[in-house]
């Protein structure tokens, strides 16, 4: 399905503005040093330093017999699924952990969690990432968040030019007093979409796939999916450089509450398909 047909399947998708919005809130989740490093507004962290086990190089190779380049069941017990083959990253900063886990699972017995704990108006991070070469992708994971956040900025997902340079940040934001909700962050930019009109589940795995189109043409595009349904839409803008892509998946913020906070996430997976 190509972008612009997915993008109508939706009642209400929240769709980018070329216009910064405002930030609101504390805090924005791109302009602080996130998982991407040098590009990022802030500079405080890289995941592509020291965690890159491989560089910038193609994770997968061949679609499996499910259409996958790559996927992490965390059946394991590891992160060889995400490390093994050289193009895994795992980057913590200050007080943020990731650990496999057989308490809580989508599927199987194993997940992993991103600890991060909060207050001292730190940027504190725990992210698993991927390296690939993808002009058109699906990038998704499972997450359950085992209680209500208060958050005006919290990092769960995101897509990077490789593995130094920011692009955009998959979101949640949860007011005072107010359900969670997804939302898109471009990197240079700001909030590039309103909250998505549907509520973010708590207590339940929740399904996030994000539908890119890496590339530095105006065609490019993010399409923002939750359990199924589009509820972000970039709207056509140019995306990357080129087709270096880093998918991370975990935690990042300042400011989310409770604190310590620990997010689940399970089956993780790249595949090939149009935005």
């Amino acid at each position: 399905m190509t972008l612009l047909a997915l993008a109508s399947c939706a009642r209400i998708v929240a769709v980018g503005h070329e216009d910064a919005l405002s930030a609101g809130g504390e805090g924005n989740a791109g302009g602080e040093g996130n998982a991407g490093g040098e590009g990022s507004a802030g500079g405080e962290g890289s995941a592509g330093g020291e965690g890159n086990a491989g560089g910038e190089g193609n994770a997968g190779g061949e679609p499996s017999a499910e259409g996958l380049l790559w996927s992490a069941d965390h059946e394991a017990s590891s992160f060889d699924e995400w490390l093994g083959d050289g193009n895994g990253i795992q980057f913590t900063e200050r007080q943020g952990q990731l650990a496999i886990s057989g308490e809580r699972a989508h599927s199987g017995a194993s997940a992993f969690t991103a600890t991060i704990t909060t207050g001292n108006d730190q940027l504190q991070q725990a992210m698993m990432g991927r390296n690939i070469r993808l002009f058109e992708g699906r990038y998704g994971a499972w997450y359950l968040l085992p209680e209500a956040p208060r958050a005006d900025y919290w990092v769960i997902m995101k897509l990077s030019n490789g593995s130094s340079r920011d692009r955009f940040d998959i979101d949640i934001e949860a007011k005072a007093g107010g359900a969670a909700h997804l939302r898109l962050f471009e990197h240079s930019k700001d909030w590039i979409t309103e909250p998505a009109s549907v509520d973010f589940p708590i207590g339940r795995w929740v399904h996030v796939e994000a539908l890119y189109r890496s590339t530095p043409s105006a065609n490019g595009r993010l399409i923002v999916l939750q359990d199924g349904e589009p509820v972000l839409d970039s709207g056509p803008r140019y995306t990357a450089d080129d087709d270096y892509v880093t998918f991370f998946c975990g935690s990042t913020s300042r400011s989310v509450t409770p604190s310590p906070f620990r997010l689940f996430i399970d089956d993780a997976s790249i595949g090939p398909g149009a935005p």
